[in-house]
């Protein structure tokens, strides 16, 4: 056992980047936004695409542990809801030069995957870290998230404004991919080449194209009903929108948390356009914090992808890419390692903006839990 003082994480050097020198303490990002409001609502996601990797055990635990952090400095409650996004590709299938796509909520539904092996994950992160810590969690599919007022809102804004947001959410096509799925089969076509998006009065019409049953159109009311798939530029904005409105709503300081690869470049190229566009006044814009990136060692984040569709990171433990190899090996008691760092990053603003290794990872661990060392290539 490693004596106190003596971890991986107090021996290292923190560099304060910009944000360290202007904050003592991460609640202070918070405090403006929390004056006057009853409560703290913290916001995050996660695609259902497999068991969750180290990543985003790590996110999911930090943002518990600034919700409690932020709560119990500002003297607010807090509460977590986590967006399970169930509409996740799947499958993917090429047919005449365009790929189609089934999500992973379509092959639940259908009995071609098992919903317990895609969320149980997730389900046992979640349920820890709320008995850890006492903050109060929801689990949202994407079917009940699409479905929300504010979103659909959002969403015939994009549609009827679309000269205005394309150049946001697709650059280099202008295709804005609010994608309906085919009523027989339940196809979507990725590229929404044959998509047609046209704004009504009180709906969104999305009219398009399956290769097995030809045409046909999805009706999206503003007030319920029909089911839609966003990409990533338009949920995001979607989000955005949706906890501003929130603040008013449950009379909260809205939150998001995500990685630090949704920070930068996207939220200045694509989150903050988008929400000047909507006419959003960036006082009651959400609050954006970003967990910090877990990186390989040529600096890039640590991709679950890589590892299983192009065999990379072969010199690594499987435990930094399955969170069931991670809990096989070390049960629970792992997860309260990453808690203790977790709890640290939450406060401390030297700690929170900044990425680390797997080798500073595995050095953590290892100072408690030894693990299967990392090979060197």
């Amino acid at each position: 056992m490693t004596p106190i003082g003596t971890s991986p994480s107090d021996r290292l050097i923190f560099a304060p980047v910009g944000i360290s020198h202007l904050t003592a303490d991460n609640a202070d990002l918070l405090r403006a936004a929390a004056a006057g409001r009853s409560r703290l609502r913290f916001t995050t996601a996660a695609q259902l695409n497999g068991v969750p990797h180290f990543g985003t055990v790590v996110t999911l635990l930090t943002v518990f542990a600034l919700a409690q952090h932020t709560s119990d400095v500002l003297g607010l409650p807090a509460s977590i809801v986590f967006d399970a996004l169930d509409n996740a590709p799947a499958e993917h299938l090429t047919i005449d030069g365009e790929t189609y796509t089934r999500t992973v909520g379509d092959l639940i539904d259908s009995g071609h995957l098992d919903r317990t092996e895609r969320v149980s994950g997730f389900e046992h992160l979640l349920a820890w870290a709320h008995r850890r810590c006492g903050v109060p969690f929801e689990f949202r599919p994407y079917d009940a998230y699409q479905g929300l007022h504010s979103v659909r809102t959002c969403l015939r804004t994009l549609a009827y404004r679309h000269n205005d947001f394309a150049p946001i959410v697709a650059p280099r096509d202008g295709i804005i991919r609010i994608r309906p799925r085919c009523p027989v089969c339940r196809l979507m076509q990725k590229s929404a080449k044959d998509l047609r998006i046209t704004a009504l009065v009180d709906a969104i019409r999305l009219d398009s194209r399956c290769p097995h049953h030809g045409p046909y159109t999805e009706m999206i009311p503003v007030d319920g009903g029909g089911w839609y798939d966003a990409n990533t530029p338009v949920r995001s904005i979607q989000k955005g929108y949706l906890l501003a409105a929130e603040r008013d709503l449950y009379d909260a300081c809205s939150v998001s948390v995500d990685g630090a690869d949704w920070g930068g470049a996207w939220h200045a190229h694509v989150l903050a356009p988008a929400l000047a566009t909507l006419g959003i006044s960036p006082t009651d814009w959400p609050i954006s914090l970003f967990t910090p990136l877990i990186t390989d060692r040529t600096g890039g984040k640590l991709s679950k992808t890589l590892y299983v569709t192009h065999g990379a990171y072969a010199d690594l433990p499987e435990l930094f890419l399955n969170l069931d190899t991670l809990l096989a090996q070390h049960g629970d008691d792992v997860l309260e390692i990453l808690w203790a760092e977790a709890t640290r990053w939450a406060a401390e603003p030297r700690r929170l903006h900044r990425t680390y290794t797997v080798d500073y990872i595995t050095a953590l661990l290892d100072a408690t839990l030894p693990i299967t060392p990392i090979r060197t290539a």
